[in-house]
């Protein structure tokens, strides 16, 4: 069951599925959606038979396909509607499939068109099935009205379709005279998406031109394609493009020439925020074309990119002297959340990533998983270097060999090396948050100083460690009898605010300081009774 959610359409506009939690619609869901329940928004609707135990009996033929999509068009209230076409590998799910295929598509119309006059769904999914479900020329003929009228539309997914000529001239129609309120549009795992065809659907895109946010997950990606992706960023005023590929890497096709002319791109795109390479396979001479573009490029916007598994395989093997270069590119950049996890990082690519990392400015998010080829030597470098910088808060490092004694040792020095003032003072204060296995064991000293570092106030942060791990450590206890007396109140503050129990050390350890204070006491009142 879903919950009603009034959240603002601005609230909702970052995420390509909203607020929402969808259910599987079935008896009883479908008698909400009838009387137009406000408190159900959000669902999944399988077209061609599920395992869900709850709908009905596997028979997409016992599916009163009017009743259902009635029920959708009339309602104001759907928010998320997610249409799935799964099919079961079985020989026998498909002999029933070809059987009735006559049946299954005149079905699936007759829902299409229902949906097609809704006006209340603002994110729409469709799974479309290759073999055996209904052509996406005329999935996207009959939802056009949708398309082009529903003003609250806001996301539009299509996957596992054909884009064959005419369906790729009906698709652009829609997307040229589609509604304004339509932020992202997503073509994800389908056949046929050629540079023509690209080329057709960004022309329609520079019609409309409030779309944002689009995504080509797990399609092959040429040279025609880059090419054509590569114009687009100098032209739409994108602000993410994502390119997934999928987890065999062979999503992708492109060559140097190919990411050379979505790099030409970047390099004078204004708008961009985020750019996806997730697995993702790049050439070498890609990924150096690519840092180039966002180095030589003084008014990009981009503040995440996402290369996570784009440069493991053979194809991108880098050098520590190809890795200096790429870093090098980076070092200077606008970029808020860096992604590097997965690829052929190894102990000698670790100084010059660490010098990179350090002087992004704007750089919070990090994420380095499972880095195989990197050592507990590497990482204990990784820690020791990253002491100086500003600005990374959060770290994240599943899979990699951090727990080892070495690491730990280096990561508490870098977050407070105790060995004078100075040195915690210029230790790491921006660092809060380290996710791993290791995380569920943390050392607590490294716990309590990654808690400390959530403060905003750094130099609230500094003071702190200064006096918990200096000032009161036993060896250094007695230089709080020669501290200024201006500081010293601010110091046994903190003392008894967070660890009173040490008082009774220090005035045992520095027992003038109750002396002196005892004196000084007696000395006023002795004046206070002559006047």
């Amino acid at each position: 069951m879903t919950s009603n959610n009034n959240s603002d359409d601005a609230s909702v506009e970052s995420s390509d599925s909203g607020p929402y939690d969808p259910c599987d619609i079935d008896e009883e869901v479908l008698e909400y959606i009838k009387a137009n329940d406000p408190d159900w928004e959000a669902f999944y609707f399988t077209c061609n038979g599920d395992s869900n135990p709850n709908f009905r009996n596997h028979d997409p033929l016992s599916i009163d396909w009017e009743k259902e999509g009635f029920a959708i068009s009339r309602s104001s209230h759907i928010k998320l509607l997610e249409i799935r076409d799964l099919q079961q590998e079985t020989d026998e799910h498909y002999f029933y499939c070809e059987r009735n295929q006559e049946e299954r598509v005149r079905n699936a119309k007759e829902f299409y068109k229902a949906v097609a006059a809704n006006r209340s769904i603002k994110y729409l999914t469709i799974e479309g099935n290759i073999t055996y479900g209904l052509e996406m020329k005329d999935t996207v003929a009959i939802l056009r009205p949708f398309v082009q009228s529903n003003n609250k539309l806001r996301s539009l997914q299509l996957s596992h379709f054909t884009l064959d000529a005419r369906t790729t001239q009906i698709l652009a129609s829609a997307l040229s005279n589609c509604a304004l309120s339509l932020r992202s549009f997503e073509l994800k795992r389908c056949d046929g998406l050629t540079g023509r065809a690209m080329e057709k659907i960004i022309n329609a895109m520079k019609v409309n031109s409030n779309i944002a946010e689009l995504s080509l997950d797990e399609n092959d990606i040429d040279d025609d394609v880059g090419a054509v992706l590569g114009d687009a960023l100098t032209t739409l005023s994108l602000k993410s493009l994502s390119l997934r590929g999928d987890y065999e890497m062979r999503s992708g096709s492109i060559s140097p020439a190919g990411m050379e002319a979505i790099s030409n791109g970047l390099s004078h795109n204004t708008t961009l925020e985020t750019l996806d390479f997730w697995r993702f396979p790049i050439t070498v001479n890609g990924g150096l074309s690519l840092a180039e573009a966002i180095s030589n490029n003084s008014v990009l916007a981009l503040k995440k990119l996402n290369l996570t598994c784009a440069v493991r395989s053979a194809q991108f093997a880098p050098s520590p002297e190809g890795w200096a270069i790429f870093f090098d590119f980076l070092s200077n950049s606008p970029l808020q959340d860096l992604q590097l996890g997965g690829n052929n990082i190894s102990d000698d690519v670790i100084p010059s990533m660490v010098e990179c990392l350090n002087s992004m400015t704007s750089l919070t998010d990090l994420c380095l998983w499972e880095c195989s080829n990197v050592t507990t030597s590497g990482w204990t470098d990784f820690f020791r270097l990253l002491k100086n910088n500003m600005s990374l808060r959060k770290c994240e490092m599943y899979g990699n060999p951090i727990s080892n004694v070495s690491v730990v040792a280096a990561m508490s020095s870098a977050l407070c090396d105790g060995t004078g003032v100075e040195s915690i003072f210029s230790s790491n204060h921006t660092l809060y948050r380290i996710e791993s296995l290791f995380s569920f064991s943390m050392d607590p000293g490294i716990k309590l100083l990654l808690k400390m570092n959530e403060n905003d106030d750094k130099v609230e942060v500094a003071r702190q460690k200064i006096i918990k791990y200096y000032f009161l450590e036993e060896s250094n206890l007695h230089e709080l009898g020669r501290m200024d007396l201006g500081l010293l109140p601010r110091v046994l503050g903190y003392v008894d605010k967070y660890e009173p129990t040490r008082l009774y050390e220090i005035v045992r350890a520095i027992p003038s300081l109750v002396h002196n204070n005892e004196k000084t006491i007696g000395t006023k009142r002795k004046r206070k009774r002559r006047a």
